[in-house]
């Protein structure tokens, strides 16, 4: 009994040894990281507003960009993505023969963009992004401006109204394709597409008779004099640099 008991316990305490000297051997082991892509982007932007009378205005747009596969150390496929930067909206408003031009900064965040990155080349140092996503954007300034109107002729009123906007913010949607070369540079072309509504005009002015070259009489005017809704849509093309390591 005492001979079975010793070889029980040599046998536990050599067992115990084995596993010890075991597991100091067993290392963690580290999941592959997620490819990322961070950058920025500046260009150019064609805006208007839904309206017979808005016409295209240009304006700009810069952005810092951030970019993340679902899938860890996949460098392809489905990506996810935001950005925050500076823009620009405005318009042209032309209707009786006269003309005004809008354009104010404005920054913006887009929390959410989906794409999806595909190589070409036989290098695959090319990608291709078709990309969908939201945007939020606020305007920092709330410019008025002068709408003049001169009469042909001397009997008719001339009319002076300052304009002054209402809304200042606007939600929307983006979508585009973007083009990297040499897993560096990148070309975006994308529309975005407002979906609240944020042109609204409350016109105050001087109106002014005259007869001949005599003042017959002048008045102010307070009110709306016209009220035009409508809803922003861009076209906006942006040249991008990688800031990260290239893989």
């Amino acid at each position: 009994m005492f001979l079975m008991l010793a070889m029980f316990l040599v046998g536990t305490v050599a067992n115990a040894q084995i596993v010890t000297s075991h597991s100091k051997l067993v290392t963690k082991v580290k999941k592959p990281p997620f490819e990322k892509t961070f950058y920025l982007a500046g260009g150019g932007k064609l805006n208007t507003a839904e309206n017979k009378y808005y016409k295209f205005n240009f304006g700009y747009e810069a952005a810092f960009g951030y970019e993340q596969n679902f899938k860890r150390e996949h460098q392809f496929g489905s990506q996810w993505g935001m950005e925050v930067g500076l823009t620009s909206r405005g318009w042209k408003y032309e209707q009786m023969g006269q003309e005004s031009n809008f354009t104010t900064p404005s920054v913006f965040i887009s929390p959410f963009t989906y794409s999806y990155r595909v190589g070409a080349g036989r290098d695959k140092k090319t990608w291709i992004e078709p990309h969908v996503g939201v945007y939020l954007c606020y305007d920092l300034k709330d410019d008025p401006y002068e709408y003049n109107w001169t009469p042909r002729y001397s009997h008719e009123p001339s009319l002076t109204l300052h304009n002054r906007r209402g809304e200042r913010g606007d939600v929307g949607f983006n979508l585009g394709v973007r083009f990297w070369f040499a897993r560096r540079v990148s070309l975006d072309l994308a529309y975005q597409q407002g979906i609240l509504t944020f042109a609204n005009y409350k016109w105050e002015g001087t109106v002014t008779r005259y007869s001949g070259d005599a003042l017959m009489d002048s008045w102010q005017y307070n009110g709306i004099h016209e009220t035009h809704d409508g809803r922003s849509g861009s076209i906006v093309m942006r040249i991008g640099v990688k800031l990260n390591k290239n893989k």
